[in-house]
């Protein structure tokens, strides 16, 4: 139901709509990229997200036609909205004109990062075990300095979209790594970061290789989306209408 899966939000009612909209638009975001919405499943209707939201139809609407341009969501009157699957061509030119915005949110990069590295892993089940498994090749050192580990742990990520064979998945993450920027050498100054790092290429690589791409992508998208643990996830509603359209 996803109404347990929500955050709470909790609004002012002083907040200006558009920031209302913005944030209703940010938690189903954060929904989509971390595969509780999964593409092709239905939003419940209107009147029980603005219900479950606590705004009015026309915030909703405007947070509903955000991600609608993102290519994340269709809308078809009558029937619902749907979630799609992320049209990286589209997550390109929108990386493009919100790079600015971006450089100071981790938070939103990690979101980005989870839809296209979903995509990512997807494409390597029709790869060999034996070519999944070069994905060892790229496992921190707890003795390297933090400038070197960072560099391997982008290329473990890159590997993984070489491999994909997606050319626009890998300048996509060439993209959003940089715009990390020092926040990937500072994370790697932590020996405990590293160790951690360590376990978690071990564990998806392992998974990867056995073809259980289900437990790789759980374990991916949590090491990429940290920040949807911070707030712990409250439920919002008791029950959720069944998926029918609005």
């Amino acid at each position: 139901m996803l109404g347990s899966q929500l955050n709470d939000l909790s609004f002012s009612p002083l907040a200006p709509r558009h920031r209302r909209s913005t944030a209703i638009a940010t938690e189903l975001r954060r929904l989509i990229s971390s595969g509780q919405l999964k593409p092709g499943d239905q939003l419940p209707t209107e009147s029980t997200l603005c219900r479950q939201f606590g705004v009015s139809r026309t915030t909703l609407r405007e947070a509903i036609q955000m991600l609608r341009t993102s290519g994340l969501l269709d809308v078809t009157p009558g029937r619902g909205s749907f979630v799609r699957t992320p049209d990286l061509s589209q997550l390109l030119a929108d990386l493009a004109m919100a790079a600015p915005a971006l450089r100071n949110s981790l938070q939103d990069i990690a979101h980005v990062r989870c839809l296209i590295q979903r995509d990512a892993l997807g494409r390597l089940a029709r790869l060999s075990p034996t070519q999944r498994g070069e994905l060892h090749r790229y496992t921190l050192n707890r003795h390297a300095m933090a400038e070197e580990n960072a560099e391997t742990e982008a290329q473990w990520h890159l590997q993984m979209a070489r491999l994909s064979g997606s050319m626009l998945t890998h300048l996509l993450l060439q993209t959003l790594m940089a715009l990390e920027g020092s926040a990937r050498i500072n994370r790697f100054s932590n020996p405990d970061e590293v160790m951690r790092t360590i376990q978690i290429q071990m564990r998806i690589n392992a998974a990867l290789v056995d073809g259980d791409f289900a437990l790789a992508e759980r374990v991916l998208l949590q090491y990429l989306n940290p920040y949807q643990q911070q707030a712990p996830i409250q439920q919002v509603a008791q029950t959720t209408q069944t998926h029918t359209a609005a």
